[in-house]
């Protein structure tokens, strides 16, 4: 298949060696210093969990050829994607995905579609796919490689913003990896994804900054009105229609065992250099996409007036001033929204998935004590 790809970070990278595995014709947009280290070395990715390290070569360009493609993949944070979509629109394909937080995936669509039309006149759109997707992975860019973190051989969930693939796009994604071992969860519902994922994460990203981004530091009192601020924000998207995908996370709203469980696997991941891994490295290294996933909460939390979040509102209140979080993190402050190279890359990753799935399947119990 022949697949053009935008976005060489972490995220991107390890989906990139991903497609590559199952032999497909890949074309990576890359420029400047990035474009010249995968000239001249390949992708050089060192799986950490895997104890192993992979090469790959790959054709680069600095922009999309006219060529006609199977499938265009962009790995990029959410305001990215949508000041990338003038070019995306204009690229010869039947699907596209795009990967990362979004919580403007409707608008999103609807840009593309518009740009679309524009690109090409005269043609019908319906025969175009846009789906979402999310890929769970950790890492960073540095010495000229990714140092990756990731769980099995790869997962990504992916759907329309309120549908699951149909069977056309399942057959060409299904096939796009094959043989890779990487799995592919259909969702039925990506835009309920996104803002469910966004309101696991941001309490935690709240936590972080108000403890300068070392979580070791938060006591009981913090991580308590984290987890109590995690559940009312699933209530508040429930309140307001929104669906709580993965249907598993629907035990938040109802189920004191299973909060019970998240917040004991919160505790072990704040309390260790996993939370280094899965939350802090992220928040201190990505301010301007956890900047605009909280404008896009707040802005939606100012729709439903009626709501009282007061453990959200005290967390979020705990924390320092954007401005001063920039100031702190950010070496070229907020109107950079890009990550330097040799900085951790952790653009769109964050540990949902883990901590709801991984950590209680490996015997995470409600009783268990936090490690010190």
């Amino acid at each position: 298949m022949k697949i053009l790809v935008y976005g060489v970070g972490v995220i991107g990278s390890f989906l990139i060696h991903s497609l590559k595995k199952s032999g497909n014709d890949i074309t990576l947009v890359a420029r400047d210093e990035k474009k010249e280290i995968l000239d001249q070395n390949g992708l050089i990715i060192h799986h950490v969990f895997q104890k192993k390290t992979s090469t790959d070569h790959l054709k680069t360009v600095t922009a999309a050829p006219k060529d006609h493609f199977d499938l265009v993949i962009s790995v990029m944070q959410g305001q990215q994607q949508i000041a990338l979509l003038p070019t995306l629109a204009g690229i010869d394909a039947e699907l596209f995905v795009l990967v990362g937080n979004n919580l403007k995936a409707e608008e999103t669509k609807e840009l593309f579609y518009e740009l679309r039309k524009e690109c090409f006149p005269g043609t019908d759109s319906k025969g175009v796919s846009l789906l979402f997707a999310f890929q769970g992975t950790a890492g960073v860019w540095e010495d000229g490689q990714v140092e990756c973190v990731h769980l099995g051989h790869g997962s990504m969930s992916v759907g329309g913003l309120h549908r699951k693939p149909d069977r056309c796009e399942k057959k060409l994604l299904t096939r796009a990896f094959s043989g890779s071992g990487y799995q592919l969860h259909w969702v039925d519902d990506m835009q309920g994804w996104l803002w469910c994922h966004a309101a696991f994460v941001l309490p935690i990203v709240y936590a972080s900054y108000a403890c300068g981004c070392d979580l070791r530091k938060a006591d009981k009192a913090l991580s308590d009105r984290m987890m109590a601020a995690i559940i009312e924000a699933y209530q508040l998207l429930d309140f307001a229609g929104v669906k709580i995908r993965p249907v598993g996370d629907q035990k938040l709203l109802f189920s004191k065992a299973y909060a019970a469980v998240i917040k004991a696997a919160l505790r072990l991941v704040a309390k260790t250099k996993l939370g280094d891994l899965l939350a802090t490295d992220h928040c201190a290294n990505a301010v301007a996409e956890m900047e605009w996933l909280d404008q896009e909460f707040e802005a939606f939390r100012s729709e439903n007036p009626s709501f009282r979040m007061p453990a959200w509102e005290a967390l979020r209140m705990s924390m320092p001033s954007w401005e001063e979080v920039h100031q702190a993190y950010d070496k070229a402050g907020a109107a950079n929204p890009g990550i330097a190279p040799g900085r951790a890359d952790y653009r769109n990753w964050v540990p949902r998935g883990l901590i709801t799935d991984v950590l209680p399947e490996q015997g995470l119990s409600a009783q268990q004590p936090a490690v010190s």
